[in-house]
């Protein structure tokens, strides 16, 4: 979620009801946290080690974890928090209770990844970035192991295992190294950026839009110093604020748009180069409102999160074959009293 005056928060085009006519007043973070305890039954977040861990002795999660990030508070457009994550195990749908409500390190979360190892990392809008390891979120109040001293809106690992960062007009990276302590590393590479960024499956780096657009930056690109250009454009009027992609196992490009709450799919082939074309496939159900920044799972199924509706749904890869209006094979709606509602979502691997 980038923290300036095109982020999807305040996206510039044909005006939305959105989630910010939907607020229901500035709420005070007790409030947010007391909304979640009301709507879940919750005395406190739970212990989890035992309904998370892989069985007697393991410290770390089930894979197929469901990790949702809420920014919080929003004032002038921009997340400003603090915010929060919640875990949901695998198989929750309808209300279910989060496993854990993650609120130490919280700042405005605007995107939330996992690195090689399984540890999560968020993005925080109005602070900085943070790391949480897989033993920490087995715990009933988990606080960041790494915080670096940056602010972002997004972010995303290269094959490498370096982070890239959303910060501000560009999109930074940080060499592994220099992320495995706290502390404040400097960037060793810049793109210009649109929105948020995500790789493909050969190491590419691709960068959403607040717009109608997504580019494609190379491997090879990504390896030299100095200004580059986008190798691929791709433009669609099916595109409108598809801030952050994700790829499929073939390698094929998926995105939301928050501005027309669609989620579409653009094919391997045809982002071979730059053009201007209709997606191979359209999914307009109603229940996409406000789509933010979309995830795969390990079975290949896609989850999305709706800003509009508070909910994560779940699309199969069967649902995922054809243009149409699919129903969600899951749904877990969080809850509706916070200030916003997801905008991120991740699956643990």
């Amino acid at each position: 979620m980038p923290s300036r005056s095109d982020s999807p928060f305040s996206l510039s085009g044909p005006a939305r009801g959105g989630w910010r006519s939907r607020r229901p007043g500035r709420a005070t973070w007790a409030a947010l946290v007391a909304g979640i305890v009301a709507s879940t039954g919750m005395a406190t977040p739970p212990a989890v080690a035992a309904a998370t861990s892989g069985g007697p002795g393991s410290t770390g999660q089930v894979p197929g974890t469901i990790l949702v990030a809420d920014p919080g508070v929003v004032d002038g457009g921009d997340a400003v928090g603090p915010g929060f994550v919640t875990l949901y195990q695998p198989g929750a749908s309808g209300h279910a209770s989060p496993e854990v409500v993650v609120t130490k390190g919280m700042a405005g979360p605007g995107g939330i990844a996992f690195d090689s190892s399984g540890d999560l990392w968020v993005a925080n809008e109005s602070g900085h970035v943070v790391e949480y390891g897989r033993a920490e979120l087995a715990k009933a109040s988990p606080v960041p192991t790494v915080t670096l001293s940056y602010g972002g809106g997004g972010l995303a690992f290269d094959p490498s295992g370096n982070l890239w960062v959303i910060n501000g007009s560009v999109v930074v990276e940080f060499t592994k190294a220099e992320i495995a302590k706290s502390g404040s590393p400097k960037p060793v590479r810049s793109l210009p950026d649109s929105c948020s960024v995500a790789f493909d499956p050969d190491g590419d780096l691709w960068e959403g839009s607040t717009s109608d657009t997504v580019a494609e930056f190379t491997k090879a690109q990504l390896a030299k110093s100095g200004s580059v250009s986008p190798a691929v454009v791709i433009t669609s009027a099916d595109l409108n604020g598809p801030c952050k992609p994700a790829f499929d196992r073939l390698g094929d490009l998926w995105a939301g748009n928050y501005n027309t709450d669609t989620v579409v799919e653009f094919t391997k082939a045809q982002l071979a180069k730059t053009t201007t074309l209709a997606p191979k496939v359209v999914i307009s159900s109603p229940q996409n409102e406000t789509p933010g920044d979309v995830a795969f799972d390990a079975s290949g199924d896609l989850w999305v999160p709706t800003m509009g509706l508070h909910t994560v749904v779940e699309y199969t890869r069967a649902q995922l074959g054809k243009s149409g209006v699919p129903v969600p094979h899951v749904t877990i709606s969080t809850n509706a009293d916070t200030e916003n509602g997801p905008w991120a979502v991740a699956i643990e691997p």
